[in-house]
């Protein structure tokens, strides 16, 4: 059982350069523990603790799963993930990222 964390999402495309792409987009995920919204991860809010309500948690599941939909095509050429500082840095062990346009099988047809 695992669950995922995220607090910041930072996608930079071509030829646009340096800015956040994923502050425009709609992200989900696989649960959401509390209130911690799939949201958080994409709003922008660098603070990485997680008390600070900038990060979105999963529930406790056996593939949790945490996404961002880009509502339109970019090429990305840089991917930055912000875990959290407070605690449990291993809990992002194991994950991956995945870009394509599918939702089959929960993105995991996507290419890494």
């Amino acid at each position: 059982m695992k669950t995922l964390y995220g607090c910041l999402l930072l996608l930079s495309a071509v030829p646009a350069g340096p800015s956040n792409v994923a502050l425009g987009g709609t992200a989900t995920q696989s649960g959401t523990f509390e209130d911690f919204h799939a949201g958080f991860a994409i709003d922008g809010n660098t603070d990485s603790y997680f008390d600070h309500r900038s990060c979105s948690s999963t529930d406790v599941s056996v593939q949790p799963w945490w996404r961002v939909d880009l509502l339109g095509l970019h090429h990305i050429s840089s991917i930055t993930i912000t875990n959290r500082a407070d605690c449990c840095p291993q809990r992002i062990i194991g994950a991956e990222v995945r870009i394509g346009n599918s939702l089959d099988n929960n993105g995991n047809n996507n290419p890494r």
